[in-house]
């Protein structure tokens, strides 16, 4: 019986059968190996197409895709021109053969990220090019004023022409006899070389305003590409394709300088039945690319942060110890000679996952011409069916995976944002008709205004985002106002600013202070309040009313109400809350016939009673 030793000296019999099964699988890797060698790598270049865009609070995941039909093989797909903000190290793609599933379809190997320093932009063939374009632009502007230039003079001839021909004209004109058929037709000529003249200078206007807008963009386009130097950025992507197929490869990166906010206009109903609220994100960026007709999905995820928090690290405390010197090298023997190229940095990974600078994990690691360094000498089997066979044990060492979850909003067009940072592009996510119900607000203590608000629920399945809303009242803007973080299903509150016929007067109808209690061995002070709410909308309203009682922080003060008109608010959450602080809450129904002396009253007694041997805090009426 043989035996198999394995660490910490356990000892299991092993078969011979499964040695032999062992063995077969090394050949097989080792044969898969030779032939893997053995295969070309073909590559292609292709800066692909922006096809969707997920802008997050302070960045963006681009994807890029590229359509290309491959034989049987082995392919290095490289995507060039990335923008210079581009994190080589967070790449991920993605590797299809048509929308229908396709099991022996390409199958993604690798990914890697190179960044090679170039020529100055201005040298370069693209920067001679926009040169050229811009001197072109330049001189057609030059052309253009000369135009309008020549067109001032034409003008000038034409009226001294039509001088003349009005001087000639009159009875002590030039010539003995006038002649009115001529000089109807010499004002003809001028009126019609007149209309020739403003149409042509209409023209030249149009054409000047065109030729300066080409200037700006080719002037801007310079500045982006000068300042992001010539550095050529470019994600290099294995695949297997173990038959001829179509790829479809999708390649997402991260890119800062890009952000979105979400911003509201809310809008009530004049005859306050109902309200509408138009929910919109304010997109800019300032990538270096132009994001055109592109698929955009806004997300609430932050992915500059890390996903996890950081750990609470122990700390130790000892004797000090004093500090030798010793030698500058380190024992480990480890001095930094691995030398780093300086005109290429390569992440390399699988599966769309960069790993560390330097790091040789996954296939491709060998070089770019032939596929892997490992294995015997390639054997002579070309076969396609046998090469095919190898490929497909290639690709299914490639995996994805994915997680993370965060509020997102796909928007339902493809839309164009221009990379120019210095301005917001607002687009529509969605327009939804809340749950409304309009209520007027009053606290006369501060203003005689009464404000109008609604209280909003969220009927959308959107989570709306903190930010400012623009109130409108029928067709009239009235300000912007904050909006809350408001989940579905959740409630809200929007004031729609003052209503000049509603008003709130509060008024002190008297104030007394006198001796109490038995014997007369306290002072009370007590104060009669009554509020009027005049309504002037020619409609039944409802009121919140909001006022105050002092409360007393010593058992020695006592703090009383009575003599209420109109009950409390039983409304829980106030009960619950504000009005445990003293805040005093009616909720009124005001007619329509509540006008001027009819105004409806709302009267409360406060009385407020301490010992003869103290003295209190102030109270304001």
């Amino acid at each position: 019986m043989l035996v198999f030793d394995r660490i910490a000296t356990v000892r299991r019999p092993v078969s011979s059968l499964m040695l032999l099964a062992c063995a077969t699988l090394a050949a097989s890797a080792a044969s898969t190996s030779a032939v893997a060698q053995d295969l070309p790598t073909q590559t292609v270049s292709d800066a692909g197409s922006i096809d969707r865009v997920v802008i997050y609070p302070t960045s963006a995941a681009v994807t890029r895709v590229i359509h290309k039909d491959l034989t049987q093989g082995l392919w290095t797909v490289r995507i060039t021109n990335l923008p210079a903000g581009v994190n080589g190290a967070q790449l991920q793609a993605k590797v299809r053969s048509g929308d229908a599933p396709n099991p022996s379809g390409p199958r993604l190997l690798g990914v890697e990220f190179e960044e090679t320093p170039g020529t100055e932009f201005s040298g370069s063939a693209e920067g001679i090019a926009l040169a050229e374009k811009l001197k072109d632009a330049l001189r057609s502007l030059e052309f253009t004023k000369q135009d309008q230039a020549q067109l001032v003079t034409r003008s000038a001839h034409i009226d001294q022409v039509s001088t003349r021909i009005t001087v000639n004209a009159t009875a002590d004109g030039g010539t003995a006899k006038a002649d009115p058929a001529k000089a109807i037709e010499g004002l003809v000529w001028v009126n019609t070389e007149k209309m020739r003249v403003i149409e042509a200078s209409r023209i030249l206007a149009q054409r000047g305003e065109a030729v300066l807008k080409e200037i700006e963009a080719i002037e801007r386009t310079i500045e982006q590409q000068g300042s992001a130097g010539r550095t050529q950025r470019t994600a290099v992507v294995k695949i297997a394709a173990p038959e001829a197929a179509q790829l479809d490869l999708d390649l997402t990166y991260m890119v800062p300088k890009a952000s979105w906010a979400p911003a509201y206009s809310i809008r009530a109903a004049g005859d306050r039945s109902g309200a509408t609220i138009e929910y919109d994100a304010m997109i800019a960026q300032r990538t270096g690319e132009e994001w055109k007709d592109v698929r955009v999905s806004l997300s609430t995820a932050d992915p500059i942060r890390s996903a996890q928090p950081s750990e609470v690290e122990p700390i130790y405390v000892d004797i000090s110890q004093p500090m030798y010197a010793g030698s500058s090298g380190d024992s480990s023997g480890m001095t930094g000679n691995a030398s780093v190229s300086e005109n290429k940095r390569k992440y390399r990974g699988t599966g769309g996952r960069a790993s560390k600078p330097g790091s040789e994990a996954g296939p491709g690691g060998g070089g770019m011409s032939t596929f892997g360094s490992l294995g015997s000498p390639a054997a002579e089997d070309s076969d396609d069916e046998r090469a095919g066979a190898v490929l497909e044990q290639l690709a299914r060492t490639a995996s994805v995976s994915e997680a993370g979850i965060a509020a997102s909003f796909e928007l339902p067009r493809r839309i164009t944002v221009p990379s120019d940072g210095t301005r917001s592009q607002r687009t529509r996510i969605a327009s939804f008709e809340p749950d409304a119900k309009f209520v007027y607000a009053a606290q006369p203590l501060v203003t005689d205004s009464v404000f109008l608000r609604g209280d909003l629920t969220n009927a959308s399945a959107f989570q709306l985002l903190p930010g400012t809303a623009q109130v409108f009242m029928g067709g009239d803007f009235i300000g912007e106002t904050a909006m809350p973080s408001v989940a579905p299903k959740s409630d809200f509150k929007v004031f729609f600013g003052p209503d000049r016929a509603v008003r709130a007067t509060r008024e002190v109808v008297s104030k007394v202070t006198g001796a109490a209690g038995l014997f007369g061995g306290s002072i009370a002070t007590t104060w009669n309040y009554r509020i009027k709410l005049d309504n002037g909308t020619g409609r039944d309203i409802s009121v919140e009313l909001l006022d105050r009682r002092a409360q007393s922080r010593n058992e020695k003060i006592e703090i009383k109400i009575a003599d209420l008109s109109a009950p409390l608010s039983k409304d829980a959450t106030y009960a619950a809350g504000p009005q445990k602080t003293g805040i005093l809450r009616w909720d009124v129904s005001v007619p329509a016939s509540a006008r001027g002396p009819a105004a409806l009253p709302v009267t409360w007694t406060v009385q407020a009673t301490r010992a003869k041997d103290i003295e209190i805090t102030a109270l304001p009426d």
